[in-house]
């Protein structure tokens, strides 16, 4: 037991310096996170014209930042806004064509936790 407490508590220093400690899921739940770093896309599928994707939330900063950026689906940025030190709201909302639209998250050494609520809507 000794021993597996031990290799646990190395495998989260190494973890911790190079992609960062994360607890949730972020477009399920609150998700703590201690020194993120990286990207995280989720797509969502829209499916007639004219329905749109809105993303809605919270984001509490501690260190580092996060930026978000919605893309449609040719790939261009539909919106974005970034996280950095303080308490930030999130409000993002794209739509028109059908498709996947993408929703990446880039962490740069990010202590805090942020929640990201998802729905979609007629125009």
């Amino acid at each position: 037991m000794r021993y597996i407490l031990g290799a646990l508590v190395i495998a989260l220093t190494i973890m911790y310096f190079t992609v960062g400690v994360r607890v949730g899921y972020v477009t399920l739940m609150p998700t703590y996170m201690w020194n993120a770093t990286g990207l995280n896309e989720y797509a969502y599928r829209t499916l007639e014209d004219r329905q749109q994707v809105t993303f809605t939330g919270k984001c509490n900063v501690k260190s580092g930042s996060a930026t978000l950026g919605l893309y449609a689906p040719d790939g261009s940025l539909i919106s974005g806004q970034a996280c950095r030190k303080g308490n930030w709201s999130l409000n993002m909302t794209g739509g028109g064509k059908a498709g996947a639209y993408h929703l990446k998250i880039d962490f740069s050494k990010f202590t805090g936790n942020i929640e990201v609520n998802q729905a979609y809507a007629e125009k």
